[in-house]
């Protein structure tokens, strides 16, 4: 069992085609660190990040919807990426861009060139920002994740989520310009200060660390140091 222990928002719920609350999303942070402390220390040294953000954010989506009446969008790249369970028989058109439901990112943050660091251990010394991105401009809804290797386990720190930061208000002018649209690279765009901010005051929960609250708190442009 995750030994990993979070400062939480007190009355956190939304509606998104189904109810999220507090305690759906802390129960679904355990079940994560569970499961990836249970991949083999070896896996973390030899994938780079990216990889392993979008390993634990599938997990994250899959225990998310386990925990509430959602489900994970059957489509790989579908929007968003929590669905409500009635649209189990929607057709592959329409979960492309489903109306209602949950969409998630997750980053294991930015850090100071030439740290080095290596899997396993804690980077929030080096901090240096947080930035979500999107494939696209249009995501005004979202749960952004921020994981780090803080859980303690034979010998090795596994990832486990750091932070949970919601907002529903982002537009546009949020994201940044779109990148990467030639040769092999996949287009993004990074989120802006402005919607890092809001993210920051939606905050749902950050790893019970003052490192942690400060160091996000900076990121997001944000105090969260009364979190």
């Amino acid at each position: 069992m995750s030994l990993v222990k979070y400062k939480t928002r007190r009355g956190f719920s939304i509606n998104v085609g189904f109810k999220v609350e507090r305690a759906d999303i802390v129960e679904a942070a355990s079940l994560t660190n569970d499961v990836l402390s249970e991949l083999p220390p070896g896996l973390y040294r030899s994938l780079d990040y990216k990889t392993v953000s979008s390993i634990f954010g599938s997990v994250f989506c899959d225990s998310l919807a386990s925990q509430t009446n959602g489900m994970v969008n059957p489509i790989e790249k579908g929007h968003p990426d929590i669905i409500p369970k009635s649209g189990a028989h929607a057709r592959e058109a329409e979960l492309w861009n489903y109306p209602s439901g949950l969409e998630i990112k997750c980053t294991v943050g930015n850090i100071a060139t030439g740290a080095n660091l290596r899997a396993g251990i804690e980077r929030i010394e080096m901090l240096t920002g947080v930035t979500w991105q999107a494939h696209h401009r249009e995501v005004e809804q979202l749960l952004g994740l921020v994981w780090d290797f803080v859980n303690p386990k034979s010998n090795f720190n596994f990832p486990a989520l750091t932070g949970a930061f919601y907002a529903d208000n982002l537009e546009m002018d949020d994201w940044g310009a779109i990148s990467g649209t030639t040769g092999r690279n996949t287009k993004v765009s990074g989120m802006r200060s402005s919607g890092k901010q809001k993210m920051g005051k939606g905050w749902v929960l950050v790893l019970d660390d003052s490192r942690y609250l400060d160091g996000y708190g900076r990121a997001l442009g944000v105090d969260l140091g009364g979190a």
